[in-house]
């Protein structure tokens, strides 16, 4: 279950486009309906029977099917119920899942086969997600029977989701961020605090921003500072690990602020490993504030100009990477 990648802001593609820190991925077909129309799921209607699945949370399913034909509607069901913190409809979700073809034995994907769990916005995944994730909880197996007006329709998705088919899922929710999750609020200040050519505003666990001091030299080396030190687990140096951040920029004149707390919540486009100036977060512990000083770079002949950046970023959190990926 590929999702779309969200945009990234200025200092996020001059990262990518100087230094290779980017992430990629195919496309997601378009949501089949706005975030307006995100309905409850229908109940199961008498007489129809759902698949039913071996296993338990974090386990690799077994999904069988009841031999009769698929329901007509999103159906849900909460297979194993977990007492985390509810998905909202516009949340970055975390998870375990399996997805085969209504009576087709094989998974067209599954995460449990690549060993890790895959993150997503739910505003970048099919509507039959949105929908039947939203309302579910951090610890839920989830089981999901979506119609294809919901899933990849009449086109489908070849060669293994043929056009018209039913899907069904098995969800495991290991973690949901809402958009505008900010860094620890319990961060610890970097004392003293650190001499730096820029300024941030904004309470820990809050949205920030980034403004360059009046005559400050542009950077000429790309540059990390922790500013705030969080509580979680250090971002690890494994390749491909995802980071989800927060972040806000400006370029070094000042003239033209952005910020993803204002714009698409938190971003994962961010890859560990890539040999970018995003590689500098390993070992920051995740939910820490940190200062990043990106330099500006000539035009060439096959590039133009780029200013330089200065930005704040908060990890709000990691999704590990398959093992030898």
């Amino acid at each position: 279950m590929r999702h779309r990648p969200t945009v990234l802001t200025s200092l996020a593609l001059a990262a990518a486009l100087t230094l290779s820190a980017c992430s990629g991925g195919e496309s997601e077909p378009e949501p089949s309906g706005s975030a307006e129309e995100t309905a409850s799921a229908e109940a199961t209607p008498a007489g129809t029977e759902l698949p039913t699945v071996e296993g338990g949370f974090g386990e690799d399913p077994t999904i069988a099917f009841p031999g009769g034909g698929a329901p007509a509607d999103l159906q849900v069901e909460v297979l194993q119920s977990g007492d985390g913190a509810e998905v909202g409809a516009d949340d970055y979700v975390i998870a375990n899942y399996k997805g085969q073809v209504w009576d087709v034995e094989e998974p067209f994907d599954s995460s449990f086969d690549r060993g890790a769990p895959a993150g997503f916005s739910l505003n970048g995944v099919i509507q039959g997600w949105k929908q039947g994730l939203a309302g579910t909880r951090e610890g839920d197996r989830v089981l999901l029977s979506i119609p294809s007006d919901l899933g990849y329709g009449d086109d489908g998705r070849p060669p293994s989701i043929p056009g018209g088919s039913t899907l069904v899922f098995v969800v495991d929710i290991v973690d949901t961020i809402a958009p505008d999750t900010s860094g620890d609020a319990d961060a610890t200040p970097v004392e003293p605090a650190p001499d730096l050519p820029v300024n941030v505003e904004g309470d820990l666990g809050s949205p920030a921003t980034v403004s360059v001091e009046d005559g400050a030299p542009e950077p000429t080396e790309p540059s990390l500072t922790v500013i705030a030190t969080g509580t979680g687990e250090p971002v690890p140096e494994t390749p491909g690990t995802t980071l989800v951040v927060q972040l806000a920029e400006n370029l070094w004149d000042n003239s033209n602020p952005n910020s993803t707390w204002e714009t698409t919540g938190v971003n994962a486009d961010l890859r560990i490993g890539m040999g970018g100036l995003f590689d500098k977060l390993i070992g920051v512990p995740v939910g820490s504030r940190v200062v990043l000083q990106q330099p500006g770079a000539e035009a060439t002949d096959t590039a133009e100009a780029t200013p330089a950046i200065a930005g704040v970023v908060d990890i709000v959190a990691v999704v590990p990477a398959p093992p030898g990926s």
